[in-house]
Parts: C-alpha cells; sequence; structure tokens
C-alpha cells in the first residue's frame, strides 16, 4: 500500500492566508491569555497564543515561523511579568516541533492532530516549569498538567474556525492591483 506523504495530498492548495487574519488571530490569542485568570483557572487556562503560533506555523509556515514565535514570546514575558526570554524560548521550541512534524500532522485526522499538539503544548509547558524552578519559584503544582490537556482540547473547535472559507478570502480590491 502507497501512502502519500505530501501535504497537498488530503487539502486543496490554497493561497496564504491574508496577514489581517493571522495578526487578528494572534491579537485574539494574545487578549484570551490576558482575561483576569485567578486561582486554578490560571493554572489550567491553555496558552492560547501559542495554540495560535501552532496553527500558523504548521499551516503557514512560509509566513509563519519561529521569529513569529520569539517575537510573540517576548510581549507575553512583558504581559505577564516574568523571566524575559521564558516565553520566547518555549514559543520557539515549540514552532520547531511543529515544524519538525508538519507533515505528518496533515496526515492525521483533527482528533489525532490535537493529541501531537498537547505534546508540543507539554513540552513548552515544561520549559516554562524548568525555567521558573532554575531561577528559585515555587512548583506551581501537578494541576499545571491540565493545561496542554485543555489545549489539545480545544484544538479541533480552533481548526474548525479557523479553516472557514470566509475567514479566508482574499481582499479583491487587493489582489486586482
Amino acid at each position: 500500500m502507497h501512502m502519500d506523504l505530501s501535504p497537498a495530498s488530503r487539502e486543496p492548495m490554497r493561497p496564504p492566508a491574508p496577514a489581517k487574519l493571522v495578526i487578528g488571530s494572534f491579537a485574539a490569542g494574545l487578549l484570551l491569555n490576558l482575561l483576569p485568570w485567578s486561582g486554578w483557572a490560571l493554572l489550567v487556562k491553555p496558552d492560547f497564543v501559542l495554540m495560535v503560533l501552532i496553527y500558523w506555523a504548521m499551516h503557514e509556515s512560509r509566513n509563519v515561523g519561529q521569529g513569529w514565535g520569539f517575537v510573540l514570546g517576548l510581549i507575553m514575558d512583558v504581559a505577564d511579568s516574568v523571566l524575559l526570554g521564558q516565553h520566547a524560548l518555549a514559543y520557539v521550541g515549540a514552532v520547531y516541533l511543529t515544524q519538525l512534524v508538519r507533515l505528518r500532522l496533515f496526515q492525521l485526522s483533527v482528533l489525532e492532530q490535537a493529541l501531537h499538539i498537547g505534546l508540543i503544548l507539554a513540552v513548552a509547558q515544561g520549559v516554562n516549569v524548568l525555567l521558573n524552578l532554575s531561577v528559585g519559584r515555587d512548583f506551581p503544582g501537578f494541576l499545571l498538567a491540565l493545561s496542554p490537556v485543555l489545549g489539545a482540547a480545544l484544538w479541533p473547535p480552533l481548526h474548525f474556525i479557523a479553516i472557514q472559507p470566509r475567514l479566508r478570502q482574499r481582499d479583491v480590491v487587493t489582489l486586482m492591483r
């Protein structure tokens, strides 16, 4: 049995996503991350910016990569008032892992993708925890392990929303120039 490993085998070739969509989704992820989470909800909330970053690193690998991860990570470091470079390192690592398994992810169903994404989110969170422990902060608790699980559970809805054709329509005026 021959298996077609090309990412275009399951999805039709699409033009690049509009820049407004990519930037808008990063802004939405940032706003969700910056909601006033507290208590146990702060520990279990998924990293929405990282999830959007992984989505775009998977689907728009020529336009969204490790540079975006570094910049968004620095923004999250400043927003969360944590060790400068902490999120940047975790995000760059997550984008690298996403790029490493990108072709495999395209061959999987959305639910199977969610398992891989959950592992990538867990690795990124592990990097954050290890960096915090290395500078003397207390271990936040094992409730933190629910965050990648919730992120993986949110992957199918994120994927469904992002693939809607009306979101991917290019501006006709821009194309005519």
